[in-house]
């Protein structure tokens, strides 16, 4: 079988790039978007600890109300235009004009919704000061339609490096604007106008950066069938965010607080590492499958090889996450949190398919079937409601164990129908993460036995140093010694090293 890199993709609108090229780039693409996501974590972090020092509990319990009511908003910010942009083989200057267009009138038509609606927001939460603090971030959703075809051309172009800066920047901007204003005694304000700072920065930047610049907009560009696949994308981001949810209303409405802060804290903690993973291997992949044509045996090589890089990096995570669940709780969290052990373990066996399984959202919309994407999410989403639901009368770990039950049950049916009409079969996926799974299984059983020995002399800090030390060991040993994983570390490796032998793109 022929090597990626030796295979010439089909010309796409931006320039002809042949797949050795897309490799370079997705890989380059990939390690800029996370450690631009990983700066993203970082400036968050730091901004949470100084200001947790200047302002009190009551000034983020404020703005979290009002988030509240902005994240369900926040699904329709832009209608999936991005994505509709992204995977349209040949886009026309005029179609994505209609686009920006489009997306400024849905981020000012927010924008002054949210303003309108503030003082019912308010009156729910029986505090008037929320229905401003709505007001101010209603202004974000205007202000970042302006981006978003900036940023799709970027995608569109494979230009992930002028993307993470203009993100970094936004970070660094808005910690500086809301320590500054914390430190002057703007208490919550400074939470806010933070976040407007950091959304200017970030949107002027990508207009600088990005070769798009908008014009007037045309009726007759064809815009329509955007419309419709960006449609289909907001609908199953809709559903999504519903039945992602619908776990912690259940768990806060029949077991409690307790519980559901257990819950939470445990899915918070898991989904750190695993996202930052995640992410940045879909934000590359995305546009690069688009590029290909879904019935392409270089769009099967490229699957695979992505799968197999999400395989081997999320899998053996899980696996070591799933057997120091216990050392990593009490470091991370305190002991208080013990009861949390149980649900980072069994959400953990989740995370162990999870990300490599939820390719299969990628493959569908690269292949424009929007559509289909949308149905698979509802058939989704059903199946995992009725796992919570079956779940809550063993409480919130009954609830943890009813999302992984239908995480596996559904995971061939999901696979199948996500593949139909592709040149992908499910025996692409297993080929792609056999050799990760078997590692990090064996991986997994030999370090939970080695760990009886010490865990109980040692503390937390260096229990789960020792642990994490052997779990690599025994995992990186166990997947040379075998001919599959081999070939897929000496292949990601000299990925790494053509990601960088030439000029920036």
């Amino acid at each position: 079988m022929a090597d990626v890199g030796q295979i010439q993709a089909r010309p796409v609108l931006d320039g002809v790039l042949d797949l050795s090229e897309l490799k370079r780039r997705s890989v380059r693409g990939g390690f800029l978007t996370f450690a631009s996501q990983t700066a993203g974590m970082a400036i968050q972090f730091a901004s949470t600890v100084i200001l947790a020092r200047m302002l009190g509990p009551g000034d983020y319990g404020l703005v979290a109300m009002a988030s509240a009511v902005t994240a369900l908003a926040g699904v329709f910010r832009d209608l999936g235009l991005s994505s509709a942009a992204i995977q349209k083989e040949r886009l026309t200057r005029s179609q994505q004009c209609n686009l920006f267009w489009i997306n400024v009138a849905v981020g000012c038509a927010i924008t002054v919704m949210l303003a309108a609606g503030s003082p019912i927001v308010a009156l729910f939460y029986g505090n008037q000061e929320v229905s401003w603090i709505t007001r101010a971030l209603a202004t974000t959703f205007a202000i970042n339609s302006l981006s978003v075809q900036s940023s799709t051309t970027l995608l569109r172009r494979l230009m992930f490096g002028r993307k993470a800066v203009a993100d970094v920047s936004g970070g660094l901007i808005g910690m500086f604007v809301a320590v500054t204003l914390a430190a002057n005694g703007f208490r919550y304000w400074s939470l806010v106008l933070g976040q407007i700072a950091g959304a200017l920065t970030t949107t002027c930047l990508l207009f600088l950066l990005s070769p798009f610049r908008p014009g007037a907009p045309s009726l007759r560009s064809g815009t329509k069938e955007l419309l419709r696949f960006g449609g289909h994308v907001t609908m199953f981001d809709l559903v999504n965010y519903l039945h992602r949810n619908l776990d912690k209303i259940l768990i806060g409405r029949f077991c409690g607080t307790e519980s559901l802060g257990l819950y939470n804290r445990a899915y918070a903690l898991l989904m750190l590492p695993i996202s930052n993973i995640r992410a940045p291997i879909n934000a590359v992949a995305f546009p690069a499958m688009s590029k290909l044509g879904a019935t392409t045996d270089v769009f099967r090589l490229y699957y695979r090889r992505i799968a197999s890089v999400v395989a081997l990096l999320s899998m053996p995570l899980a696996a070591f996450m799933f057997t120091s669940a216990r050392s990593i709780i009490e470091l991370a969290l305190g002991p208080r949190w013990s009861g949390a052990a149980a649900i980072f373990q069994i959400l953990a066996l989740v995370s162990f398919i999870q990300p490599v399984l939820t390719l299969w959202g990628v493959v569908m919309l690269s292949s424009g079937r929007s559509k289909e994407y949308f149905y698979v999410g509802v058939f989704h989403a059903m199946c995992m409601s009725c796992g919570f639901l079956c779940g809550i009368p063993f409480g919130a770990t009954g609830v943890a164990g009813g999302y992984c039950a239908m995480t596996y049950i559904t995971a061939v049916p999901i696979l199948k129908w996500a593949f139909s009409g592709t040149c992908l079969r499910i025996g692409d996926f297993v080929a792609a993460v056999r050799s990760p799974l078997l590692a990090s299984m064996v991986s997994a059983c030999c370090s939970y036995f080695i760990t009886g020995f010490y865990e109980s002399i040692l503390p937390p800090p260096l229990r789960v140093a020792v642990a994490a030390m052997i779990f690599a060991a025994l995992y990186v040993g166990i997947l040379i010694s075998t001919s599959g994983g081999a070939k897929e570390i000496r292949y990601l490796l000299s990925a790494v090293r053509g990601a960088w032998c030439n000029g920036p793109d």
